[in-house]
């Protein structure tokens, strides 16, 4: 299955510099970044509402060394450029090892984007997430003050960051309910829900079956009859 975004003209991958954890610590525009995934995202909140760190995967993550930063060379300053970013984001997530086998899934990379406007990183992110989750990934956004509210406690702001940020990772069981969220048109949650089905096989049988209706749910809101095929 395929739910491919269709360009007005091809989109040229930006060069990207990636850095491991050590050399974002070293790094002036990457170190507050570095520290806030050591510092926050990696550990507890008592705001979270649920044991463990923020980002339960980080931890083991950053454990493995298979956590990167990105920086666009030349920098990302505008839409355009952010698309080409942002799809060598996607090129070099899929190229880094591991690419088989269980740890695929504590891979990261975090697009480090210093100065632009979350306006340009939402239209971007929304852009490109069908691509993302086409292939198994998540594509992820975060900003100053993003509204966005915890799955546990809706008073806790887990996308927030206090410099704008794309991240690529793999998708996993507990994505479902970022990829139902209301704010996407039908269409979307319908191709979203279909490539989680067909991406986590290995999901438990109560999270496939709700992946069902929540596909026959966006099938309905389409006009179509929900009738999941999963």
């Amino acid at each position: 299955m395929s739910h491919r975004y269709a360009y007005d003209a091809p989109l040229a991958p930006a060069p990207l510099r990636l850095y491991d954890q050590q050399e974002a610590a070293a790094h002036d525009r990457l170190r507050p970044v570095a520290d806030w995934v050591s510092g926050h995202v990696a550990r507890p909140h008592p705001d979270l509402g649920r044991r463990g760190a923020v980002c339960p995967f980080v931890p083991l993550s950053l454990r493995l060394d298979l956590l990167r930063f990105a920086l666009a060379d030349p920098p990302a300053t505008d839409e355009p450029t952010l698309l080409a970013a942002t799809a060598a984001l996607k090129a070099h997530w899929l190229a880094m090892e591991p690419r088989t086998g269980p740890h695929t899934i504590d891979k990261t990379i975090i697009l480090v984007l210093p100065g632009l406007p979350k306006e340009i990183v939402i239209r971007v992110h929304d852009r490109l997430k069908p691509e993302f989750v086409a292939d198994g990934m998540m594509l992820g956004e975060f900003f100053p003050d993003h509204p966005g509210p915890g799955l546990r406690n809706p008073a806790f702001r887990p996308l927030h960051s206090d410099v704008p940020l794309l991240v690529a990772r793999s998708m996993v069981a507990n994505d479902l309910p970022f990829l139902t969220e209301k704010r996407y048109p039908p269409a979307w949650r319908a191709g979203f829900v279909a490539a989680f089905l067909e991406h986590q096989s290995a999901a438990s049988a109560a999270t496939r079956q709700r992946a069902r209706e929540e596909l026959g749910v966006a099938r309905g809101e389409m006009g179509r009859c929900p009738s999941p095929d999963r």
